[in-house]
């Protein structure tokens, strides 16, 4: 399913709006750099061009802050701080304090696992119905450990273990290892069955197995609000029910303990320094403290293609970390999105070198990938020689726009024009006019997010663009104010009863917009929504996608529930 549309909360309210960009929030891009071990001097030009590049990105995307380790052959680290942990009070960002890394910790819990099989307590092509007893598992063929672990199990994303709607039991979108999806309940499982065979809560296991060995004394495994205090204050997108525009307003994100191992840890650059330094051994095929060398080297080796993920060349997973390529290397990697927190993780074992970084801003299409990519370009470049490491544009260059521009009239006789600007597009409806930017793939989102909550969404027909959407009124091209194609079909009235805004009070899921064009459905605006034979909706254009959504509690016909992904989401007024 469309992601902002299972995460998005709205945020009005909240107490405390941030202006866009972080100069214009009063945080300092510069950024502080300490280095330790005896080659500060052999990198130190490197670790300048680091903080340069990640300074830019500060400004570029309206950061509030942002902590990064870069490490380097020869127990040489460099830790950067920037921007603040609190924008109101102009905090500082300390190295003390702790940033949510999301969706790393899925490498934990996967160590978590392999450590399990070392010890012969499970098996990596184990069925988990075995390991999983009283778990709703759909029927059919088998569901092995290393499908969890490398997002082959044909599980939805973020589905509960124990789902709402339907039978009650989990299903999947195709057969285990037939192809790569990403799944959040996967490590929600993993986690559990960790917790079952070693007696203890998950948080203990990661600290006994991981962090210990480690050294990583300061990091959490997991997110209680007991601890809240050490944390650098979180921020969201201000206006959670609509796109994100690059550098949008912010305002404090939402608070959830998480526990669950699919991103339940929490810590600081400096430890993270250490799991780099580990990574990178583990790369090399050196396990110790925490596997034996056979042990490591599984750890990290690629076993599918993950087409899915959002990298350059070919991606492919592991398990609990992503394979791909960058400079024509493949490195360790991944990313980690929560509520109010972005991350990011790169780990080159060949050239020895390492970053993580992770900024206080959650909910925002955003991660520190670009960033944590170059330092290892850069750092690779000081070890190896070669040429000298170019960073991605920050933000990236606005594609072209040249297919959408043109006159568009709606049925009714409303006019629609579409002119280029530096930034992407300027639609301007009768007197009103709203600069807006690339979101998805022909679809556009106002800079200005308070100007259009609803995205303008581009339709192709034989690959050439003839007609928009915009807040449920449809336009066609025209030429002197004739269109040039047929307006859509009238929506029939059982698919009308269906639309509206659905929400949840749990942040992790927030609302969406079931919309109708033409004769069709869409989750926001953008992501079809596909009949299927038992009633229920596959969210996306693949055949094989797992994402499915249900409608019930009819009242005079209109559903006052949508279930998303085994989730309850309540009909409530259009925002």
């Amino acid at each position: 399913m469309h992601r902002r549309a299972v995460m998005g909360l709205g945020l009005a309210g909240a107490g405390l709006a941030v202006a866009a960009g972080a100069a214009a929030a009063g945080a300092e891009p510069a950024g502080a750099l300490a280095v330790d071990g005896p080659g500060a001097e052999r990198f130190a030009a490197a670790f300048e061009d680091i903080r340069a590049y990640a300074a830019q990105h500060m400004v570029a995307y309206g950061l509030p802050g942002l902590t990064l380790c870069a490490v380097a052959p020869g127990g040489t680290s460099a830790y950067l701080r920037f921007g603040y942990a609190e924008l109101g009070g102009k905090v500082p960002l300390t190295p003390g304090h702790l940033f949510e890394i999301g969706s790393i910790s899925k490498s934990f819990t996967a160590l978590c696992v392999f450590h399990l099989m070392e010890a012969g307590k499970l098996s990596l092509d184990q069925d988990i119905a075995t390991l999983l007893p009283g778990a709703p598992l759909p029927s059919g063929a088998r569901i092995t450990v290393q499908n969890l672990l490398n997002h082959s199990s044909g599980l939805p994303d973020d589905a509960p273990l124990f789902p709402r709607g339907g039978d009650g039991r989990l299903w999947r979108g195709f057969e285990p290892g037939s192809h790569w999806s990403y799944s959040n309940l996967g490590f929600l499982m993993l986690g559990t069955i960790v917790e079952r065979l070693e007696g203890k809560p998950l948080a203990e296991v990661i600290r006994l197995r991981i962090l210990t060995p480690l050294g990583m004394n300061a990091t959490k495994g997991s997110i209680l609000t007991g601890d809240r205090a050490a944390y650098a204050q979180g921020y969201s997108a201000l206006y959670g029910d609509r796109g994100y525009p690059v550098a949008g307003p912010l305002g404090p994100g939402p608070w959830t303990e998480v526990t669950q191992g699919a991103g339940c840890v929490a810590s600081t650059s400096h430890d993270m320094s250490l799991y780099c330094r580990w990574l990178i051994a583990a790369g090399q095929g050196k396990g110790a403290p925490i596997l034996s060398d056979a042990g490591a080297a599984r750890f990290t080796r690629a076993t599918i293609d993950a087409p899915g993920w959002a990298a350059r060349g070919a991606p492919q997973y592991a398990n609990g970390l992503a394979v791909v390529e960058v400079g024509g290397r493949k490195l360790l990697h991944h990313t980690g999105g929560m509520l109010a927190y972005n991350s990011a993780l790169h780990v080159d074992p060949q050239a020895g070198v390492g970053a993580f970084a992770s900024t206080n801003v959650g909910l925002v299409p955003y991660r520190p990938r670009d960033i944590t990519a170059f330092a290892c370009e850069r750092l690779r470049e000081v070890v190896e020689g070669g040429p000298k490491a170019t960073p991605s544009a920050a933000p990236p260059k606005t594609p072209p726009v040249e297919a959408y521009l043109g006159h568009y009239v709606s049925q009714g006789g409303a006019g629609l024009t579409v002119a280029a600007t530096g930034r992407g597009i300027m639609a301007r409806l009768g007197e009103e006019a709203v600069a807006m930017e690339p979101y998805e793939e022909d679809a556009f989102i106002a800079i200005a997010p308070q100007a259009a909550a609803r995205p303008l969404v581009f339709r192709r027909t034989d690959k050439t663009v003839v007609r928009a959407w915009w807040n449920g009124v449809e336009f066609v091209r025209a030429v002197a104010d004739r269109p040039v194609a047929a307006f859509s079909p009238a929506t029939p009235a059982t698919l009308l009863a269906l639309t509206g805004w659905y929400g949840c009070d749990d942040p992790w899921h927030g609302g969406f917009r079931v919309a109708a064009q033409g004769e069709a459905l869409f989750v926001d605006d953008v992501t079809p929504l596909i009949r299927l034979s038992d009633g229920s909706w596959r969210a996306g254009e693949k055949d094989w996608s797992p994402e499915r959504m249900r409608f019930d509690a009819p009242i005079d016909g209109r559903p006052m529930r949508a279930i998303a992904s085994g989730v309850d989401h309540l009909r409530r007024p259009v925002p």
